[in-house]
């Protein structure tokens, strides 16, 4: 294999028929490759390239199935519980090896990529076919009426959906913390990898470290506020170094507003909140 060729390519024959099922799929797909790439990296920035991704594999892994799960429950679909039992068992193998990889066990990249890239075209070969087989006939017959890829909370409310983006793990957790309940928090470590995620997830606000490594933030503005699908999405920015000038600037390039670190929780929630009841 060469160095610019993919480790998997995705190919119309798994199809299911949900354009959004599929979008995501193609995404697991990315991220699969992703992760091969990382391995083959021989730098001393291999092994943080693979902890990251593995992290971000985890966090779109939970909202692929969610999305899924959403589909078949608005849908009735009958094969729901044991689908749901098939998500649940890999969700807490990936999550297992990727606690065991954070506290330092020994892990075997080359064997984890296989086993993602092997588990996800079987499911989508096998298991998904079948529910989207079951949905494109509820199509044909004019049965299927709207469909949302949210979560509900307990007051059976659709959740609003954040996607934070920082390269600090311990933000990332301060972040989830603070809004559980409040808001479904999906987490992400590059802002490459945050543009292509959000091309295929539903993301009502997002939340921006501007001191990121990859691209610099107002490039990561730019290329945000030029896609159809995204570009409406408020950005706050949180940052420990927001003087006057900086915000102007940032402003300008797109983002909407600003909180300082270190964080103030309630201040996050009430400003999450502002940009909700804008839209």
């Amino acid at each position: 294999m060469g160095p610019g060729q993919n480790f998997v390519d995705w190919d119309d024959k798994y199809s299911t028929g949900i354009p959004l099922v599929d979008e995501q799929h193609k995404h697991l797909i990315d991220i699969t490759n992703e992760l091969h790439r990382a391995c083959l990296l021989s730098d001393n920035n291999a092994l943080e390239q693979f902890r990251k991704t593995v992290h971000e594999t985890v966090a779109y892994v939970k909202y692929h199935f969610s999305t899924e799960e959403q589909v078949m429950e608005k849908t009735d679909y009958p094969g729901l519980a044991e689908h749901k039992k098939i998500h649940a068992k890999f969700a807490k193998e990936v999550l297992q090896i990727a606690v065991a990889f954070e506290e330092g066990k020994k892990l075997i990249a080359n064997q984890f990529v296989r086993f993602l890239r092997d588990w996800v075209l079987s499911h989508v070969a096998i298991d998904d076919s079948k529910m989207g087989d079951f949905i494109i006939e509820l199509q044909k017959n004019g049965k299927l009426g709207k469909i949302t890829m949210r979560r509900k909370n307990d007051s059976r409310e659709e959740k609003k959906i954040v996607l934070a983006i920082d390269n600090s793990r311990e933000q990332l957790s301060m972040f989830k913390t603070c809004l559980s309940g409040m808001c479904d928090v999906y987490t992400c470590e590059s802002t490459l990898r945050a543009l292509e995620m959000v091309k295929r997830m539903e993301v009502d606000i997002m939340l921006l470290e501007p001191d990121m490594p990859e691209i610099n933030c107002f490039e990561f503005l730019q290329r945000l506020r030029s896609g159809q699908k995204q570009r409406h999405i408020p950005v706050i920015v949180v940052s420990g170094r927001l003087d006057e000038k900086f915000m102007t600037t940032l402003k300008k390039s797109g983002a909407n507003d600003f909180i300082a670190k270190p964080l103030d929780p309630e201040l996050l929630k009430q400003k999450i909140l502002q940009q909700f009841n804008k839209n």
